[in-house]
C-alpha cells in the first residue's frame, strides 16, 4: 500500500517582462477613449507588463522556473514532473511545458501543459500535489505562464486595458510531515456559462454569432458585469468554505489571502461581504494587471520575496476565471 506524503511547498519564483505600460499608453498611444483616472477608479490598476520581441509563455515560465528551483535549493536535474498551466501557449503543439523543460535542461520527465483560465495554477498545484503526495514525483515544478497582450483587441477599452504579461513557479516537494504545505484545494467549473470569458482563436471551428466585428477569432472576449458578479460571489464562497475548512484541519486562522489579481474592486466587494481583514491580502495588480494563471504565483512569490508571507504560515489562495471556473488552496508555508 502506497504511504501517503506531505506535500511542501519548497520554493517560488516570477518572471515579468522588462516592457512596463502605463495607462496613459492606451490614450496617447492607443487613441482610447480612456484615462489614467478612468482605469485606476474602476480597477485599481496604474501599469502592466507586456512581452517583447523573443519573449514567450515559455521563455517567462523558463525564467520564472529556474528562480523557482534555485529557492528550492535543487537543480534542473531534480526536478521529475513539470505542469505549466497556460491559456496563451508558444505552440498548439508541443506543450509549452516541455519547451520549459527542455530551457532548464532537466531530464527526460514528464511534461505537459493544463488549460483553466485565471484558475489554472491551482488546477495544475492540485495535479501535482497528487503525483507528490502518492510518491509518483519527489520534486514537481508548477507554473503559470502568460502572453495575455497577443490575443487582446486594443480598440476595446473594456478589455484590454485589464491585462498582463508575467510567470510564476513553485516547486512542491515530497515531505513525511503531513501537517506542513498544501492541506486542501478545491475546483470547481461550471461550462454552462463559458460565454462570459472566451478566446475563440483560430482553431474555433465555426465563426461565432453577431456583427463581423465580434467575429475576431483570436481575441479575447470578456463580459465585465456578469463577469465580476460571478467573481465576487465565487470569492465570497471560498473565503466562507475555507473558514470551515481549516476548522477541520485545526489551523487557528488565515495568515494570508492571496487572491488572483483580477480587478481591485472585486476584491473590495468579497472583503467587505466576508469582514476578511484587508491588512492580509495580498494585492499587486496595480503593478501588472491580470495575468490569469500566472497571477496568484507572481503574487505569492513576490509575498514571500517581500516578507509579507513567512516560513509557518497558514495561506489561502483564491483565483477564478473562464470555464468558468474557480478554485482555492490552503497552504502551510
Amino acid at each position: 500500500m502506497t504511504q501517503l506524503l506531505g506535500v511542501a511547498l519548497r520554493g517560488t519564483g516570477s518572471s515579468l517582462p522588462a516592457r512596463i505600460v502605463p495607462n496613459e499608453e492606451f490614450t496617447d498611444v492607443l487613441n482610447l477613449d480612456t484615462s489614467d483616472e478612468w482605469i485606476r477608479s474602476r480597477t485599481g490598476i496604474r501599469e502592466r507588463r507586456f512581452a517583447g520581441l523573443g519573449e514567450t509563455s515559455a521563455t517567462l515560465g523558463t525564467a520564472a522556473a529556474r528562480l523557482a528551483v534555485e529557492s528550492a535549493g535543487l537543480t534542473p536535474e531534480d526536478i521529475d514532473l513539470i505542469i505549466c498551466a497556460t491559456v496563451t501557449p508558444d505552440l498548439m503543439s508541443p506543450s509549452t511545458a516541455t519547451l520549459i523543460q527542455a530551457g532548464l535542461g532537466c531530464r527526460h520527465i514528464p511534461a505537459f501543459d493544463l488549460s483553466a483560465a485565471c484558475s489554472g495554477f491551482l488546477y495544475a498545484l492540485s495535479v501535482g500535489a497528487q503525483f507528490i503526495r502518492t510518491g509518483a514525483a519527489k520534486h514537481a515544478l508548477v507554473i503559470g505562464a502568460e502572453v495575455l497582450s497577443r490575443i487582446l483587441d486594443f480598440t476595446d477599452r473594456n478589455s484590454c486595458i485589464l491585462f498582463g504579461d508575467g510567470a510564476g513557479a513553485v516547486v512542491l516537494s515530497g515531505t513525511p510531515v503531513l501537517n506542513a504545505g498544501v492541506r486542501t484545494i478545491r475546483l470547481y467549473s461550471d461550462g454552462s456559462r463559458q460565454e462570459l470569458i472566451q478566446v475563440p482563436s483560430r482553431v474555433t471551428p465555426n465563426p461565432p454569432p453577431g456583427p463581423p466585428q465580434l467575429q475576431r477569432l483570436d481575441h479575447m472576449r470578456l463580459s465585465g458585469r456578469e463577469v465580476f458578479r460571478f467573481a465576487v460571489t465565487r470569492m465570497v464562497e471560498l473565503i466562507e468554505q475555507a473558514e470551515t475548512d481549516l476548522r477541520e484541519l485545526g489551523l487557528n486562522g488565515i495568515d494570508a489571502l492571496i487572491p488572483h489579481q483580477v480587478n481591485q474592486r472585486i476584491i473590495d466587494s468579497a472583503l467587505e461581504t466576508t469582514g476578511f481583514p484587508r491588512h492580509k491580502v495580498m494585492v499587486n495588480l496595480d503593478k501588472y494587471g491580470n495575468t490569469s494563471a500566472a497571477s496568484v504565483p507572481i503574487a505569492l512569490d513576490e509575498a514571500l520575496r517581500t516578507g509579507r508571507c513567512k516560513p509557518g504560515d497558514t495561506v489561502l489562495l483564491v483565483a477564478f476565471g473562464g470555464g468558468l471556473t474557480w478554485s482555492s488552496a490552503i497552504i502551510t508555508l
